[in-house]
Parts: C-alpha cells; structure tokens; sequence
C-alpha cells in the first residue's frame, strides 16, 4: 500500500471526518464570532460542528447522540423563529451547516461500507 493511498484511506475514514469538522466548526465560529464578524459564517461554523457530532463512528454500526439531536433541532428553530419575526435569522446557514455536518461524515462511511 502506497504512502497516498494509506492517507487517503484514513482521510475518508468517517469519525476523522467527522472530527476534523468539529475542529472546523470551531475555528470557524472563533473567526466569524471575533474576527470577521458574519451571522452566517458563525451559524453555519456552529451547525456544522453539532451535525458532525450528532453521529459516532467509533466502531461498528453508528449511533446517534439523542442530545445532539435536540440541540440540533433547538438551533435550527431559534434561526427559523428569528427569521420570521425579522430580527436576522440565518436559517440557510443553519440548513447548510447541518446538511455538512451529517451527510459528509455519513457518505464517507456509505463509501468505505461499500468497498
């Protein structure tokens, strides 16, 4: 096995994905919160990292953090909720960042499933 193909096996491996984007995620909040002020930068940063948290890797068949769930659910109300009423909600980010957090972690592993 190649050096290339031995990092690219661990790469796609899905809970180093998954941790990797919680790093991400809160890299991403700490620059769009501090630095470069952005409600959708620091919604989707959030969003993203609770989604890839949402589902363990671990070994064998994932499982979901019921916590994570809620808290998921709970942030994309409040930017749906903030949205209606006008005050800046950033729903797209908040759907974005979640889609991200679940579905690249859960295609990397569909992908090693299957090979």
């Amino acid at each position: 096995m190649s050096k290339l193909s031995a990092f690219l096996e661990r790469s796609l491996a899905p809970d180093w994905l998954a941790r990797t984007l919680i790093y991400a995620g809160i890299a991403g909040f700490i620059w769009f919160f501090f630095v470069q002020p952005s409600p959708f930068g620091a919604t989707l940063s959030v969003t993203a990292m609770v989604g890839a948290g949402l589902v363990q890797y671990g070994s064998g068949k994932p499982f979901v953090i019921p916590l994570y769930v809620a808290v998921l659910a709970a942030l994309v109300l409040a930017q749906a909720v903030a949205g209606l009423l006008g005050v800046g909600g950033q729903l797209w980010a908040a759907l974005l960042g979640s889609a991200l957090g679940l579905g690249l972690p859960y295609l990397a592993y569909r992908l090693r499933e299957k090979a």
